[in-house]
């Protein structure tokens, strides 16, 4: 009997999934300027994600506001699956406890298709500051409180809440010039314009290997294991630490089922396939997950009410 009830439930969802095949152009949107490692993901997924579908994807990047430009774009786009985002945390759980008039609402106005991935975030340095750890760090910071600036790729992104968190955790105070993507970002940290960086891994390993830049300590919870040599800020003296980013694929709210079902089958396969495995995840230091909605929803919730009790905590508010 039970056989018999999951192949008839087999059944429906087949017939809901061949119900939806777009009949024009997807697009993905990005919330950072090309060559950041949502960028790069995007534009792996879509050559595959396209052949699937039968319609060319499109990358279209709306860098600005930390990704709120590009969520906000996104969830007043017709809810017809054509229109989807590539996003980080960033604008997706952090800008709602930062933002008090925030013009989009991620769990009101944005449907969770799949989680792409995780990664932790780099704490770096310029190399030429005699820094080769993160005690050294917070020991300079304390004794010049005030005078090293750190770079992120915008307001309210993690780039810029895990210095802020790290800065309430050491009880030190360093300043946030914010940068319109992470290249920029990057690239005033190598001329010295800013003295640290919490960032992803794909744009700051290129500059460690020309020896321009030491990184620290990595932020997520548990050393990643293709950075196995860098300790993680908990290890590094602050129990509890945890501030890693992650993409996923949103579409604005009201779209329908079955090109939600549709979208989460096709991209959770690529995700998986081990020919990405070898030409992103690897080169873009990404644990694939390849999520259900509904799990990359319940994320969604409990992130949100996390950062929410982090920016509180930490007095952070923007406007």
């Amino acid at each position: 009997m039970r056989r018999l009830l999951f192949l008839f439930v087999l059944a429906l969802a087949g017939h809901a999934f061949a119900d939806w095949t777009p009949t024009r152009p997807v697009k993905l949107v990005v919330p950072f300027a090309a060559g950041g490692q949502p960028d790069v993901v995007a534009r792996t997924l879509a050559e595959p994600l396209s052949k699937a579908l039968g319609q060319p994807v499109v990358v279209e990047n709306r860098p600005g506001a930390g990704g709120n430009i590009a969520a906000e774009v996104v969830a007043r786009s017709a809810p017809d699956g054509l229109t989807l985002l590539v996003g980080t945390n960033g604008p997706l759980v952090v800008s709602p406890a930062l933002y008090k008039d925030l013009p989009y609402d991620p769990l009101r106005d944005l449907a969770p298709i799949t989680l792409v991935g995780t990664s932790p975030n780099l704490i770096a340095v310029n190399a030429s500051l005699r820094i080769a750890t993160l005690k050294e760090l917070v020991s300079r910071a304390k004794a010049e409180p005030g005078k090293l600036n750190f770079a992120s790729v915008g307001k309210g992104s993690i780039s810029q809440l895990s210095m802020e968190l790290l800065n309430g955790a050491a009880g030190i105070r360093t300043v946030h010039i914010p940068y319109n993507g992470g290249a920029p970002a990057v690239m005033a940290l190598v001329a010295g314009d800013v003295q640290l960086l919490s960032l992803n891994p794909t744009a700051l390993i290129p500059q460690v290997e020309a020896g321009k830049v030491r990184v620290l300590a990595q932020t997520s919870a548990k050393r990643s294991p293709l950075i196995a040599n860098v300790p993680t800020v908990a290890e590094s003296g602050y129990p509890g630490f945890e501030a890693d980013v992650w993409i996923a694929v949103m579409a604005p709210a009201k779209t329908p089922p079955e090109a939600l079902a549709r979208l989460n089958a096709e991209l959770v396969r690529i995700i998986r396939s081990p020919e990405l495995k070898a030409s992103l995840w690897d080169r873009q230091w990404i644990d694939p997950v390849g999520s259900t909605p509904e799990a990359l929803a319940e994320r969604l919730r409990t992130e949100r009410e996390r950062w929410a009790r982090a920016a509180s905590a930490l007095n952070l508010t923007l406007d």
